[in-house]
């Protein structure tokens, strides 16, 4: 007996712009990035401007994960019983029969990839950024109570984030960073303004051991 297939009667969507949803499904997004945006080719698709300009579309295909069952099946091969070792680059180089190495082609806009880590460079923290009151605070005590020593603010009881030595130095660095915050602590405490305080800092792993 054969089955009969069902099929769905399709039917025509008048209230769809054809128009607008082909510019839609055509379309490839807006870059907000105004250097991101000069260095775009709107004519060519996703895919080409990413290898034209040195850039990875895909990081999973780019840095691939390493598949050690498939090279070591590629290293072994069991002949009549026998286990038989790929040869080495050495050996094969050795033999005089290793293969020149394919290069893969440079990029045509290979300029882009320096100009952009050439702007995440330059680039600068936000000068307006500020930390909350309530961090301010915080940092004040432990650096009144413990001043740069950050072993002794990890075991400290206030210490209710549970952040290590290496956070405390960040975000300590990081409030020193802004001199509007910075300076009304050290104006409170009495301290030379525009300075470090004159404290000895822990800077290395190797001090906490």
């Amino acid at each position: 007996m054969k089955i009969r297939k069902n099929h769905v009667r399709k039917r025509y969507r008048y209230n769809v712009n054809r128009k607008t949803m082909n510019k839609t499904r055509k379309n490839t997004g807006k870059i907000k990035d105004p250097e991101m945006k000069k260095m775009w080719l709107e004519g060519k698709r996703v895919g080409t401007n990413f290898s034209e300009m040195g850039l990875a579309r895909d990081p999973n295909k780019a840095v691939g994960v390493p598949n050690y069952k498939r090279e070591r099946l590629e290293a072994v091969k069991i002949v009549n019983g026998f286990t038989e070792e790929a040869l080495d680059d050495d050996e094969i180089a050795i033999l005089g029969s290793k293969k020149d190495k394919i290069e893969s082609p440079k990029p045509k806009r290979g300029h882009v990839v320096q100009e952009l880590e050439q702007m995440a460079i330059d680039r600068r923290a936000d000068p307006e950024f500020r930390l909350p009151k309530g961090v301010v605070k915080e940092l004040s005590y432990f650096l009144n109570k413990h001043k740069f020593n950050y072993k002794a603010m990890v075991s400290d009881r206030r210490n209710h984030g549970q952040w290590t030595w290496r956070q405390f130095r960040l975000k300590i660095r990081r409030f020193m960073s802004i001199p509007e915050q910075f300076n009304e602590y050290l104006e409170k405490n009495k301290l030379p303004i525009n300075a470090k305080p004159d404290w000895p800092e822990y800077e290395s792993d190797s001090e906490w051991k």
